[in-house]
C-alpha cells in the first residue's frame, strides 16, 4: 500500500488510550512548536476516518509545513481519536492511516510528534491519561516537557474550539484558527469564546504560509 515503514521512522509507545510516535531523526528539539491538529487542518475530515483511501490532504498542507521548518518550529500533531474506543478502527488501522498522511509528504517535514488520544468525549470506558483529549492539556503538556519547548513562542492550530482551548491552557498565545469544511458550526463559537475572554486569534479559511512566517510572540 504504502513505501514507508513507520517502525522505522518512529519510536512507537501505545496504550488502550494514548499513542505517542516520537520521530527518531530528530536528534535536537528545537525551542518552539506547531502545535497541529490532523483531522480539519491536515487531512480532509470525514468524521470517523475509517480506511487510508480516505485520507487527503488539506489544501496548503505542504507549504504551510515547510514554512513551519523554515521558521524552526518542531512539527506536532495532536488528534483525538475516540475511533479506536468507538471500535470503528483498530490500532493497526489507525496506524495505516497515519501511515498513509505521511506518504503524502517529503520526508523533511514529517512531523517530529505525532499524538493521539482514544479517549470517548466522556471517557465513559473509564481510560487512564483523560486529560489527553483535548480540550484537555495533556498532549501539549507531554511533548512540552519532551522537547522542552518554550510555550510562549510556539503556536496552535486547529479547526475547533477543543483544539485552541487546549493550547490556550496550556500557556499558548498564538493561535491560530481554520474553518474547516466539516465544522463550519464553529465560527461563531470560536468567535464568542475569544470575545468573552479577550483572546486575540488570527482566522483562516485554508492554511497561509505567510502566517507562519510572521508570527508575532506574544
Amino acid at each position: 500500500m504504502m513505501d514507508i515503514d513507520l517502525t522505522k521512522l518512529y519510536k512507537e509507545e501505545y496504550s488502550v488510550s494514548i499513542s505517542k510516535l516520537i520521530l527518531k531523526s530528530n536528534k535536537n528539539f528545537s525551542e518552539k512548536a506547531l502545535f497541529i491538529d490532523r483531522d480539519g487542518v491536515l487531512i480532509e475530515d470525514v468524521h470517523h476516518i475509517n480506511s487510508p483511501d480516505k485520507v487527503f490532504l488539506c489544501s496548503k498542507v505542504k507549504n504551510f509545513l515547510i514554512a513551519a521548518k523554515q521558521e524552526c518550529y518542531d512539527i506536532v500533531v495532536i488528534t483525538n481519536q475516540s475511533s479506536v474506543s468507538r471500535k470503528i478502527i483498530s490500532y493497526e488501522e489507525y496506524i495505516n492511516i497515519t501511515t498513509k498522511f505521511l506518504s503524502l509528504l517529503p520526508k523533511d517535514i514529517y512531523p517530529d510528534l505525532i499524538l493521539s488520544s482514544f479517549h470517548l468525549p466522556n471517557n465513559e470506558n473509564n481510560l487512564k491519561d483523560f486529560n489527553w483529549r483535548k480540550p484537555g492539556t495533556g498532549m501539549i503538556d507531554y511533548a512540552i516537557k519532551l522537547g522542552k519547548y518554550n510555550r510562549f513562542k510556539s503556536v496552535i492550530v486547529g479547526d475547533k474550539l477543543t483544539d485552541l482551548i487546549s493550547g490556550y491552557k496550556s500557556g499558548i498565545s498564538n493561535i491560530i484558527y481554520v474553518k474547516s469544511n466539516l465544522h463550519k458550526d464553529q465560527f461563531p463559537i470560536v468567535e464568542k469564546w475569544a470575545i468573552n475572554n479577550k483572546i486575540s486569534y488570527k482566522q483562516l479559511d485554508i492554511l497561509d504560509p505567510t502566517i507562519i512566517k510572521n508570527i508575532e510572540i506574544n
